[in-house]
């Protein structure tokens, strides 16, 4: 369940950032409240990379992670005015290089994967051995 509890946290941050970058009365309310989510967004999908079954999952939520802090700082940038646009262009980046082979692995375990993530974690693990 954890590992889609991320989701509409971010929702509510991007809505946040939204709302502060047009909504000028209760901007300074909608920066702190996109801050606010922000930090457990990006706490879960951190806890998810460390307790991931498998490579597979891993990787998926590295590839997460890398977009939740560079959506993030980038918000930071236009909210706060701190300089973390090349922060973000950073992961973006390593993000972008490493979707190539995360999307490779998609489609090399596209059975598995229709039966259920526990599948992929099971194979693995059965290689490993």
């Amino acid at each position: 369940m954890l590992e889609y509890l991320h989701f509409p946290l971010w929702i509510v941050k991007d809505a946040a950032w939204f709302a502060a970058l047009h909504i000028t009365a209760y901007k300074i309310y909608f920066q702190y409240i996109s801050l606010i989510f922000a930090i457990p967004t990006i706490s879960i999908t951190l806890y998810l990379i460390a307790v991931s079954r498998s490579r597979f999952l891993r990787l998926e939520n590295t590839l997460i992670a890398l977009w939740l802090m560079a959506n993030t700082g980038w918000m930071l940038s236009e909210l706060f005015e701190f300089p973390l646009t090349l922060w973000s262009a950073c992961c973006f980046s390593i993000g972008l290089i490493i979707a190539p082979y995360y999307t490779r692995q998609l489609i090399r375990n596209r059975g598995a994967l229709s039966a259920g993530f526990d599948t992929v974690a099971t194979e693995e693990a059965s290689e490993q051995n």
